[in-house]
């Protein structure tokens, strides 16, 4: 596996564990397209600190707002 898809891997997979562990030791679910917004989100936070191998593969990141970083 190269180094963007251990990258892309790593996040995706921490994440749903975090969803995961919020529906069952807290009780609370969000919905896939939630889940989703924040996967992209995380992942733009992951190359705005440096992930130059997720940012390679044009990943679509968005703010925290859930737009697009370059607006649209």
């Amino acid at each position: 596996m190269s180094g963007f898809e251990t990258s892309a891997v790593m996040l995706v997979s921490w994440l749903v564990w975090k969803e995961r562990n919020a529906r069952v030791f807290s009780n609370l679910e969000r919905t896939p397209g939630q889940l989703l917004d924040d996967i992209l989100a995380e992942g733009g936070s992951w190359i705005r600190a440096g992930a130059t191998k997720l940012a390679a593969i044009g990943w679509p990141h968005r703010s925290l707002t859930g737009t697009n970083v370059n607006g649209s």
